[in-house]
């Protein structure tokens, strides 16, 4: 495993804000795993640093691919998750509709920007994304309907169903929607729990990474097959 900073962005009056991703396998640009890019995401971030412990176990067994990587990056937004804000704490402006960013544009924008230059060629890109209502439903792994989205290898995660979303002009400027935009599968993981943990829906959305990881050959480990999804 290799800690690596992915960006960082200058403060007069703080510590730099700094974006860190966790390495594993080859270096093939191959998988990018992210967890919470909103302040509240405790849930997300929580998944992401299970999957980083799971990772370093099975590379410490020698059970990766030896040309292909996974880079797990827990959160893009680490202010906003220390003051426990769920947008970014001065303008009250989301990451997560600033995609793909603007080096001379808002703070907000040129965190998306500089973060999204690191990110924008893996070949899937898997993002672990809160619900803005609240409430409980079914977790489930969603694509945006770009023309460039593949669903049946989304089958590959073994959540109860895949959905495709049409996406609203909102949806434009979120991570997954450009991501594909720029040649990633990208895949947002759904499980409910947001600002507290749930242990018991959060294993469903690191078993389902797990499982897809297995699938594409880029880990070796034994993993239940889940469910036969649809759409």
């Amino acid at each position: 495993m290799k800690k690596v900073k992915l960006y960082q962005l200058n403060s007069l009056y703080r510590d730099p804000f700094k974006i860190y991703g966790y390495h594993f396998g080859g270096n093939e640009k191959t998988v990018c795993i992210v967890g919470s890019i909103r302040g509240n995401e405790i849930q997300q971030l929580y998944m992401c640093a299970s999957l980083v412990k799971t990772l370093k176990l099975l590379e410490s067994r020698g059970s990766f691919d030896s040309e292909r990587g996974i880079m797990v990056v827990p959160s893009v937004n680490p202010y906003s998750l220390n003051t426990n804000t769920r947008f970014w704490a001065t303008d009250h402006t989301d990451i997560n509709r600033m995609f793909p960013g603007y080096d001379l544009g808002e703070t907000t924008q040129r965190i998306a920007d500089g973060f999204f230059k690191k990110v924008n060629d893996f070949i899937y890109g898997i993002h672990f994304t809160s619900f803005y209502l609240e409430g409980n439903f079914t977790p489930h792994v969603r694509i945006m309907k770009t023309g460039f989205e593949n669903a049946e290898i989304a089958r590959e995660f073994g959540m109860p169903y895949v959905m495709l979303r049409n996406p609203k002009p909102y949806d434009t400027t979120t991570l997954n929607y450009e991501w594909q935009l720029w040649g990633t599968q990208a895949f947002s993981v759904y499980t409910p729990g947001t600002d507290q943990i749930d242990k018991k829906q959060a294993r469903y959305g690191i078993d389902a990474v797990l499982r897809f990881l297995s699938s594409q050959g880029l880990i070796h480990m034994n993993i239940d097959g889940g469910y036969r999804s649809r759409k």
